[in-house]
């Protein structure tokens, strides 16, 4: 029998923003700073000869800053998602890669725009 109350408290999808280990560097303080995005799910079949499984689970991590402290004070240094910069701007081109080919194959597709089209 398949018991799904025992992670009934548990959720599928998690977002946390998360402090990591401090290091002492040249005076100061240094904390790193990121999110955790997570993704979990299980599940069991138990009884007699039945004996099944199945799961899977995903996580990223990704650096959002780092925390100085010194002396004088506390300051936020964000660290910037380079590569995640590069494949919005890929993502983007290809859509209009995309877009661009597919009004040139309607129009492609179209009579009125054809060749030796006796209508022009």
């Amino acid at each position: 029998m398949e018991d799904r109350r025992q992670n009934a408290g548990h959720r599928l999808l998690r977002i946390e923003t998360v402090r990591g280990e401090p290091y002492q560097v040249g005076g100061r303080r240094l904390t790193p700073v990121a999110r955790i995005v997570s993704w979990g799910k299980a599940g069991a079949t138990v009884g007699t000869h039945q004996v099944a499984g199945q799961g899977g689970a995903l996580v990223r991590v990704t650096p959002l800053a780092v925390v100085e402290e010194t002396s004088t004070g506390e300051r936020l240094i964000p660290v910037p998602d380079a590569t995640a910069a590069v494949v919005r701007k890929i993502l983007g081109a290809a859509l209009a890669i995309l877009l661009f080919l597919a009004i040139v194959r309607r129009l492609a597709r179209n009579p009125q725009y054809r060749k030796g089209n006796p209508c022009h």
